[in-house]
């Protein structure tokens, strides 16, 4: 087994991040779109409901301004979520900036959405659109939704950055596989390569996996079937005994049956592993 410092990413992080941020625009765009949709027709039943008069046109034109405003804004907030990071910045850059920002984006906000409420009222209806008697009150009433709103496009943002760069680990640890012949495992800030013929056996332990090799039990991050695909590809024979369990079939030294179509695996280092009725027939059948 070797333990060493994981390689460089070969990419570009800037770019990484910026395709993600693409991925996710597309998604905060659906989930807006699909609450613009419902807040209209919710509040127009709720006017049909008082006996008030109905008035669609006014609601498209107050939600949707404010849905393009949002939108429009995703790439500053992408450069802002860049700037200040959790687990790569101070915390209290983070919160300062987070702040700042989360201040010029309602400002932002509400002057370029009750713009463009006043062009579409006068194009529309040949009338001014009348924002406020009271700009305090409207402000702190509007900045509440903003930066709950900021918050959770910032939440996504990080969120599919980090769901993009598990996909690229996971990318690289089966090439890194299929090439070298080796298990590539996130241990706690390091990451460690074994030589995937040691496994032994691997166990699901809540969000890590347990894998048994040259007499040590390594604890990573991982799913089972992560690690299942990882030494597939690397060419050992890795079956999924039970819900919790995979192990290397050439470490198997007996299956005893237990009763009911289970059974108990006794492996070369002496341990029992538990094999479930679901999966008997990945056993190789000549094992006594």
């Amino acid at each position: 087994m070797s333990e060493i410092t994981a390689p460089p990413n070969s990419t570009n992080p800037q770019s990484d991040d910026a395709r993600a941020d693409h991925i996710t625009f597309y998604w905060i765009a659906a989930f807006i779109t699909a609450f613009l949709v419902v807040d209209i027709l919710s509040r127009m039943t709720e006017l049909a409901r008082n006996g008030q008069n109905i008035y669609p046109v006014n609601f498209t034109i107050y939600e949707t301004s404010s849905s393009i405003v949002i939108l429009a804004l995703f790439p500053a907030l992408s450069w802002v979520a860049s700037r200040a990071a959790p687990g790569q910045h101070d915390w209290r850059r983070i919160v300062g900036v987070h702040v700042l920002a989360a201040l010029l984006f309602s400002i932002v906000h509400i002057i370029a959405m009750v713009a463009i409420r006043k062009i579409a009222f006068l194009a529309i209806y040949d009338a001014p659109y009348i924002f406020t008697d009271n700009i305090l009150r409207e402000f702190i009433y509007e900045f509440r939704k903003d930066a709950v709103t900021y918050a959770l496009i910032i939440f996504f943002i990080s969120f599919g950055r980090q769901l993009a760069q598990q996909r690229r680990e996971l990318t690289a640890a089966r090439e890194d596989a299929k090439k070298t012949h080796r298990l590539t495992l996130k241990c706690g800030g390091r990451s460690i390569w074994i030589n995937a013929s040691d496994v032994r056996w691997v166990k699901s332990a809540s969000n890590y996996v347990e894998v048994a090799a040259n007499g040590k039990t390594h604890l990573a991050r991982a799913t089972l079937n992560t690690v299942e695909t990882q030494l597939n590809d690397a060419g050992v024979s890795a079956v999924r005994v039970h819900r919790s369990y995979v192990v290397n079939t050439e470490y198997i030294e007996a299956i005893q049956p237990t009763g009911e179509g289970d059974v108990k695996i006794k492996m070369s280092d002496g341990e029992i592993i538990p094999g479930s009725r679901r999966y008997r027939d990945r056993l190789p059948v000549n094992s006594n």
